[in-house]
């Protein structure tokens, strides 16, 4: 270790350096302080010994200039005085000296002086190397963080690549919706989409959890209920006369789904969904609800009624059955699916929404135009929760008969 030696004195000086050169140190000498102070900005020193009284730049204002510095390391300082008051002492050691030794002094009162500041040194390098690992190690953490949030925000530009187009008529029916996924991706999926000249079909599922599997389960569901391969399509399938293929009945397609995607106890991954088909010649809908919030159907001259009481979600009972609730959507009227991220957000109070209120909400703006119904929903809720960040996915898929 390089010790620096500050002492005007030629005898003191000398007699310092042969003291510390034999206890093993690597020895700089400087005349005052003010060239002990262009040394120590030159020269990587850890530990120093200055005496009190020296011209140019004596050994108090020194050590005040070391603490106001910007040093890589910590400078140990050991002040050599004959000063012995304690006043003296607690100048010293406010202006930033470690240590101190009276003049006259010996070399085994040298020795423990110096070993002392080594120790703090030691402790002092010790905890520069956990500093830098603990830096590298936060570097590491934040550079992942940066990669997953790209690949996050990647993944959600794929999501919503995968929605389909807001404020669409497709054969005389008007579909909006409303998305509000509470991280980068959710697990809510929704489609709209025509199955033949005739009929549409609608869904809209919420995979149970959050994040990365939620969302990699609806992607999956979202690919496999937007297939054209009659081979590998659960809502259509071949037959051998025209038009070589058949509509499946929304039952039947909660039952191949629940079959195909049958969890095991350590996974556990469900989803709830309420699928429909629209027969756009007389307004005729059929539609399953597995597990998912009952659907509102407003209609335009009767009163407003939730369709369904539950069933069971896909992939949680192998033996479930599904059942079907038959509708008939006319001019005017309105159906809306919705996510229970709408009806179970809470309030400061911890209140929920409630499907009650977004009944009322849809019911206000009923003879409005459809969009509406999303612009009042999502001001609402802000309005409910006190901000713009939910614990789960908001979706709400509209319809309309126009």
């Amino acid at each position: 270790m390089r010790i620096l030696i500050a002492d005007d004195n030629q005898a003191s000086r000398l007699l310092l350096s042969r003291l510390l050169e034999k206890l093993g140190y690597e020895v700089l000498s400087v005349v005052d302080g003010m060239e002990a102070w262009e040394t120590l900005r030159k020269e990587k020193i850890r530990m120093m010994v200055t005496d009190w009284l020296m011209p140019n730049l004596d050994g108090l204002e020194l050590c005040k200039r070391i603490r106001a510095a910007d040093f890589p390391n910590y400078i140990y300082i050991i002040m050599l005085t004959s000063k012995d008051s304690k006043l003296d002492i607690i100048e010293g050691m406010e202006a930033g000296a470690d240590d101190f030794i009276v003049k006259p002094f010996n070399r085994e009162e040298l020795n423990v002086r110096i070993r002392a500041g080594e120790r703090v040194i030691r402790l002092e390098k010790k905890l520069e190397e956990h500093n830098r690992k603990l830096t590298e190690a936060n570097e590491k953490v934040s550079e992942a963080y940066a990669t997953i949030k790209k690949d996050l925000q990647a993944a959600e530009r794929v999501q919503s690549s995968l929605l389909p187009e807001p404020n669409t008529i497709i054969f005389g029916v008007r579909f909006d919706w409303l998305f509000l996924p509470s991280t980068f991706i959710a697990g809510d999926i929704f489609n709209y989409f025509k199955l033949d000249e005739y009929h549409l079909g609608f869904y809209l599922l919420d995979v149970a959890g959050h994040g990365i599997p939620a969302a990699l389960l609806s992607f999956t569901l979202s690919k496999i209920l937007s297939s054209s391969d009659l081979k590998d399509n659960p809502l259509k399938y071949a037959i051998p006369e025209p038009p070589y293929y058949r509509i499946t009945s929304p039952a039947d397609v909660m039952g191949h789904l629940n079959q195909r995607f049958q969890t095991d106890d350590q996974i556990m991954q469900y989803f709830t969904i309420v699928y429909g088909i629209i027969d756009t010649r007389d307004g005729r809908t059929v539609l399953t609800q597995a597990g998912h919030p009952s659907p509102i159907f407003l209609q335009k001259r009767k009163e407003t009624s939730l369709i369904g009481s539950g069933g069971y979600p896909v992939a949680m009972f192998p033996e479930a059955e599904y059942e079907e609730h038959e509708i008939h959507l006319d001019q005017g009227d309105r159906l809306i699916l919705y996510s229970d991220g709408i009806t179970e957000c809470l309030n400061a109070d911890d209140k929920p929404f409630t499907v009650k209120r977004l009944v009322q909400l849809a019911q206000k703006v009923q003879d409005q135009p459809l969009r509406m119904i999303m612009t009042s929903v999502r001001e609402a809720l802000y309005q409910w929760k006190g901000n713009d960040q939910f614990e789960d996915d908001v979706t709400l898929l509209a319809m309309e008969v126009v």
